[in-house]
């Protein structure tokens, strides 16, 4: 049986996905991270410190992963991604997403996540040169992990690695995948390094148009309390009531809060990025 913070409706889980995306969004991008230097369009990022790399890829593969079946909408229980919510969002109020840019921010970020690319590193263990072929969410996927667990956590992402090496036809031995697990992380987080500019002005671009979208929606309806708000239609309980209007007062940001930590980088990265991971 739902309780009264379980997600009942696409109300509720409006409420929840604006609230927790701008949530998440603004601890991935700001000052407790990295700092940005250079001039636009040649701007980089440079993370304060390797624990704070670290937590950057943890904050973000929360953001590209589903979480367990918490909502319960059209009688069963789903799972969401924050990702997967905006593209919701976008496709159910287009207008919205299209005036406040939150529909081509997400496209976007949705076509980088998805795109495959090739990774290969050298493995002393077994003496050998190995070529995968992943996304780059499944990249974030193994750099986040990675950093937060410890060997004897990582079963499933041996796992997963396996299947990669099988896919390319190469065999080896239980015993060897932590070796080409250390072997390869080394590889990831030097990929991901290099190209965490670039998907923080991607990152910058999704916060920018939502909080830009929520601001909008506050001169609408201009009030600081819950009773005189407009609610998405289908809010089931005061819990969600109170967190739409915690996002309406609280997450509309000053638009140089974000974009002072949105790097932009030059189209010659960009494409020298496409071409070493494309």
């Amino acid at each position: 049986m739902p309780n009264i913070a379980t997600i009942q409706s696409e109300g509720d889980l409006e409420v929840v996905l604006l609230h927790e995306t701008h949530s998440v969004l603004a601890d991935i991008v700001g000052p407790e991270l990295y700092t940005v230097g250079g001039i636009p369009p040649e701007q980089s990022v440079l993370f304060l410190t390797r624990s704070s790399f670290n937590l950057f890829l943890v904050l973000v593969v929360e953001f590209f992963a589903e979480g367990t079946p918490s909502a319960h909408i059209n009688s069963k229980f789903q799972s969401w991604s924050l990702l997967k919510g905006l593209r919701w969002f976008c496709d159910t109020y287009p207008d919205e997403a299209s005036d406040s840019g939150l529909r081509g921010a997400v496209s976007d970020l949705e076509t980088w996540v998805a795109k495959q690319v090739h990774l290969q590193f050298w493995c002393p263990d077994v003496n050998s040169d190995i070529s995968l072929s992943l996304t780059n969410e499944q990249l974030i996927s193994f750099g986040a992990n990675t950093a937060k667990h410890h060997l004897l956590r990582l079963s499933t992402l041996m796992g997963k690695l396996e299947k990669l090496c099988v896919k390319e036809r190469y065999s080896f031995t239980p015993q060897q995948f932590p070796a080409l697990l250390a072997s390869m992380i080394e590889e990831v987080r030097s990929r991901l390094q290099c190209f965490s500019s670039y998907l923080l002005e991607l990152l910058g671009n999704v916060f920018l148009a939502l909080n830009t979208l929520i601001k909008a929606r506050f001169a609408k309806n201009p009030a600081n309390r819950v009773n005189d708000m407009t609610i998405p239609a289908g809010v089931t309980s005061e819990v969600f009531r109170n967190l739409y209007g915690s996002v309406m007062v609280f997450k509309r940001y000053d638009d140089s809060r974000i974009r002072d930590y949105t790097p932009v980088t030059t189209r010659f990265r960009k494409n020298a990025l496409l071409r070493r991971h494309g």
